[in-house]
């Protein structure tokens, strides 16, 4: 089978694992017995909230997959380089300065804020080593500085929105047509990313040297790729809140899928599995037992994530001791 048979396959994947659970969603919510004028509300709303989490999982997977191959380090995502926290102390800062703060300025306050956090990660790395584990260690000092602050500023901020709260962990709870515009910014940002920078993410996997030699500028494709991945997690955060270690996980589902590294097939196929995965992951937030009420996606997400990714950190260290 050639490489564009198997990328046609991935992305009709791809187009699958968007549409199947808004069809689900749907049908199912027909089948309740409901009023006419409350089926209508509750099927807007669970519409809304299904394509939400369907595409903010698209942009958190593509965004982990950019940053893992520009920086050549499979231990990141944008949640451990610090983008999350930095975009959401940026949005917590917004609302609390500001007193009718659109949706447009929290996107932009979150990329500003995300870009910075990452932008300080990079710095302290490569001053230190540029390594693998120097990128993890920078990136969770700078998350906890600014998820420390965002935490300071949330007991002023929560007296102004009500759900900024429930942003600490991400959550879709509060879906809004609004948004809509600016979750489908950021989906339209990765697809480009994935258009232009796909083979050249391929080159620099290699090495500077090698991808230099092959015609691709190593320096600015990734910082193409930083800034795609950033900017578009952003968006993502300013909108649904912090949702961590789904873009580290969902590569390396992909990778390990396809057997092999080409970003051709592996971006598309780790946004299919970070789509299907919030989705399902948000389903089962709304159901949990024992009359605890909603708990947030992105807590689930993160308990899921968390042990992955200290398995992964425990054999890049065996690794590096050998």
């Amino acid at each position: 089978m050639s490489s564009k048979h198997v990328v046609l396959g991935v992305f009709l994947l791809l187009l699958a694992s968007l549409t199947t659970p808004l069809l689900y969603t749907y049908t199912s919510t027909l089948l309740e017995d409901m009023p006419r004028g409350v089926a209508e509300k509750v099927l807007a709303y669970r519409l809304y909230r299904s394509l939400y989490a369907l595409l903010a999982g698209l942009v958190l997977a593509a965004s982990g997959c950019m940053l893992q191959a520009s920086l050549r380090n499979p231990l990141v995502d944008h949640y451990i380089l610090g983008v999350g926290s930095g975009a959401l102390f940026a949005v917590y800062t917004a609302l609390l300065l500001v007193d009718r703060v659109s949706l447009w300025a929290l996107s932009l306050a979150a990329i500003i804020g995300g870009l910075s956090a990452l932008a300080l990660t990079v710095v302290i790395a490569e001053s230190v080593s540029g390594s693998d584990v120097a990128y993890v260690l920078s990136g969770i000092g700078v998350t906890s500085l600014f998820s420390g602050l965002s935490v300071l500023l949330l007991h002023y901020v929560v007296r102004k929105y009500a759900y900024a709260s429930l942003m600490l962990t991400g959550t879709f709870v509060h879906s809004r047509p609004e948004s809509l515009e600016y979750t489908l910014v950021a989906v339209v940002l990765v697809f480009l990313g994935y258009a232009f920078l796909s083979r050249k993410l391929n080159a620099l996997m290699l090495g500077d040297d090698y991808a230099a030699q092959l015609g691709v500028n190593p320096g600015l494709t990734r910082l193409l790729a930083s800034l795609v991945a950033g900017v578009s997690a952003s968006i993502v955060v300013s909108q649904f809140g912090t949702i961590g270690f789904l873009g580290l996980v969902t590569p390396h589902v992909a990778r390990l899928a396809l057997r092999t590294s080409d970003n051709r097939l592996v971006i598309p196929l780790a946004m299919a599995s970070g789509s299907l995965l919030l989705y399902v992951t948000d389903a089962v937030s709304k159901t949990m037992p024992g009359g605890v009420g909603e708990i947030p996606a992105g807590a689930l997400i993160s308990a899921v994530g968390a042990p992955f990714f200290l398995v992964l950190l425990a054999r890049r260290f065996r690794g590096a001791l050998r």
